[in-house]
């Protein structure tokens, strides 16, 4: 028998345009609330959770026909911060075309858009994404003519392909800050629960660079459990690459992690820490469960001609207190490859807060404080790109359970340096104990390691300090702090921008050209009480003057007032010393004005000894800073200095030491 081919493919040329459009126009015509309420009653079966939708299903016809449903929402676990586990702002589900022929609805793939997923986890470790069927989901059931037989699970139908778009997913668990995790765009993609997950898509931390991975993630059940599985998936990451490859199974976790890019800055609001720019960088490291400890090792990580090594351990004690041990080597650390962490640029509306503290308010009681135990030791062998070579420096910080010991000593070029803060948590308003010594080191290479800037070049100082005052933040406890700060500095020059609001006569008898104002020496004594730092003793030794002076430094405003008295080197410079009085602070302008009348105030009957003669007299003797020897005899030198001397006001002296403000309690064992 002969076929009719041509007649044949004429009727399917006909036939199958006129059944997609009636499938079509029967999908777009159906009551989808009525499938609705069975997806619903589907995921209550499956999940225990309530699925709803703000916008009720509808129908969008096209190229790829969808059900689209906007404001949907998946109920939360009785116990969490929230009512909804998952906020979607649009769901769309393709539907697939061959089934529409056949009068049905399969859902070949699922888009959502703009989804706020939260998954924490309790005291106790439960998750929110623990769910089971309600109790009325299983069991015996006689009508259905099974009575000696258990119905077996209800399962919602697998859908293969799933994306997400502009979408943020945060992980919360007790303790700790919560993780947020933005989604641009990704796609996953797998045959079945337990069949490995197809990743690809562009994943960020709220400002961060993000990253472009792509490979296999573990399974849709292994996440869902807590155990993703195989994890191998590599990508772009700020300009450079990074791949992830191991496991996370019921037997531990073994990650191994290799990156290399042009800025190591880009990790940083993944770590959570202020991660200096440089670069490029090439990073090789661990991650993996030793019994029961979680170890993070980096074996190899070089930025710029800089190298580091080091290991942190996370455990939790007998007593259930975490328990953390940080240890890295810097054979060598080049503070040229690195720059400050970059930060992000205020809104060109944002108001303009107060201006910048020289002491800003960081709280003595950390998260960790109590609530953990921690022990970090860096070891740095060589530290260049300052004008001094610094070597063998380390760094330790010790916490307990209310007290922590953070300290630092270095060898800087010929001299050395030390720094000690202690702070006891005990108490109602607990107790800092902070000293600091430096013996012939670079002020601006010194400066430079703290992170600030006093302008000092070719400056080589001591300083010896001892401080000790209540609070639970710095400026508290500075507020309150009694000490002793000792300065001794030998030749350098002072920048001239300091200088542009002291009179013209005394910027004329200082000196100096437009890179600055050099001086032979400086010392001074600082007697702290209450928050207010006495200078009592001040000499300052330039070519053209000897100036001695004091006045007095709030530690709580940062405001100061001091008097200065000049005495000229040479007889063509005598008119220009004239006695001045200078006060400012942090955040405001100098001021400063001359006091010709203060001169016959500061010497006493008899003759006057002359300044410079004594500075002369004490540069004679070796190795010694002719200011600091000069420092003990100011008061007999100029006898009526002291009764001249500034003193605070009353809104600087208001809180005084013992007294500080009210402050909120520290925590306690019991509250952990």
């Amino acid at each position: 028998m002969r076929v009719p081919w041509k007649r044949l493919t004429w009727i399917l040329a006909v036939a199958v345009p006129v059944a997609a459009v009636a499938g079509i126009i029967w999908v777009g015509t159906r009551d989808l609330s009525r499938f609705q309420g069975r997806m619903t009653e589907q995921v209550r079966k499956v999940t225990g959770r309530e699925l709803a939708a703000r916008v009720p299903l509808s129908i969008r016809l096209g190229t790829e026909p969808a059900m689209v449903a906007e404001g949907v929402t998946l109920t939360n676990a009785s116990w969490a911060s929230r009512p909804e586990l998952a906020r979607v702002r649009k769901l769309t589900l393709f539907l697939d075309p061959a089934s529409l022929f056949l009068g049905e609805v399969k859902i070949g793939r699922v888009l959502l858009e703009g989804a706020d997923i939260l998954v924490e986890r309790n005291d106790v470790g439960d998750t929110n994404l623990d769910m089971l069927p309600p109790p009325d989901g299983s069991g015996p059931h006689p009508g259905e003519n099974r009575s000696l037989r258990l119905r077996t699970a209800p399962a919602f139908p697998w859908i293969n392909t799933i994306e997400v778009r502009d979408s943020v997913l945060t992980i919360a668990e007790q303790g700790r800050p919560p993780v947020a995790l933005e989604i641009s765009a990704a796609t996953f993609k797998s045959q079945a629960p337990n069949q490995p997950l197809q990743l690809e898509g562009k994943f960020a931390a709220p400002q961060a660079t993000p990253l472009e991975l792509t490979g296999t993630a573990g399974t849709f059940d292994g996440w869902m459990r807590g155990l993703p599985g195989n994890l191998d998936v590599q990508g772009g990451f700020g300009g450079g690459k990074i791949a992830i490859k191991g496991s996370v199974n019921a037997k531990g976790t073994n990650l191994a992690i290799t990156s290399e890019g042009p800025d190591v800055s880009v990790f940083g609001p993944y770590i959570r820490l202020p991660v200096p720019a440089g670069g490029p960088y090439s990073l090789n490291a661990k991650a993996g469960t030793l019994r029961s400890s979680f170890k993070v090792e980096v074996t190899t990580l070089k930025v710029g001609s800089s190298e580091l090594t080091g290991e942190a351990l996370f455990r939790v004690d007998r007593k259930g207190t975490p328990t953390v041990a940080v240890n890295a080597d810097v054979s060598r650390l080049d503070i040229g490859d690195l720059k400050a962490a970059p930060s992000t640029a205020p809104a060109a509306n944002t108001p303009q807060g107060p201006p910048a503290r020289l002491v800003p308010t960081m709280p003595f009681q950390a998260s960790w404080l109590g609530r953990s135990a921690m022990s970090v030791t860096v070891r740095l062998g060589e530290i260049v790109g300052l004008g001094s070579k610094v070597q063998n420096a380390s760094v330790t910080l010790t916490s307990g359970e209310t007290r922590f010991a953070f300290r630092a000593a270095a060898t800087v070029g010929g001299g050395s340096a030390g720094f000690d803060l202690v702070y006891d948590a005990t108490g109602r308003i607990g107790q800092a104990t902070l000293t600091a010594t430096a013996s012939r080191v670079s002020l601006a290479d010194l400066t430079t390691l703290l992170g600030f800037d006093v302008g000092l070049r070719d400056a080589v100082g001591d300083i010896d300090l001892r401080l000790r005052g209540g609070g639970r933040n710095t400026r508290d406890a500075l507020n309150s702090a009694s000490g002793s700060v000792e300065v001794a500095v030998t030749k350098g020059l002072w920048p001239r921008g300091q200088f542009t609001n002291w009179p013209g006569e005394t910027q004329r008898l200082l000196g100096g050209g437009d890179t600055g104002v050099p001086f032979n020496c400086v010392a001074g004594r600082f007697e702290v009480s209450g928050g207010i730092a006495y200078l009592r003793r001040l000499v300052v030794d330039t070519p053209r003057t000897t100036m001695v002076g004091g006045g007095y430094l709030s530690l709580r405003t940062e405001g100061f007032e001091f008097v200065v008295a000049p005495e000229a080197r040479d007889n063509q410079n005598v008119a220009l010393a004239v006695p001045l009085r200078v006060k400012g602070g942090s955040g405001r302008e100098t001021a400063s004005a001359l006091e010709p009348n203060l001169a016959r105030l500061l010497v006493g009957a008899g003759v006057v000894p002359s300044l410079s003669g004594q500075v002369n007299q004490a540069a004679k003797q070796p190795n010694a800073n002719p200011c600091a020897i000069m420092a003990p005899r100011v008061e007999g030198l100029r006898p009526g200095l002291r009764a001249q001397m500034p003193v605070p006001s009353v809104a600087d002296t208001r809180h005084r030491g013992g007294r500080p403000q009210a402050q909120t309690a520290g925590p306690q064992r019991s509250q952990r």
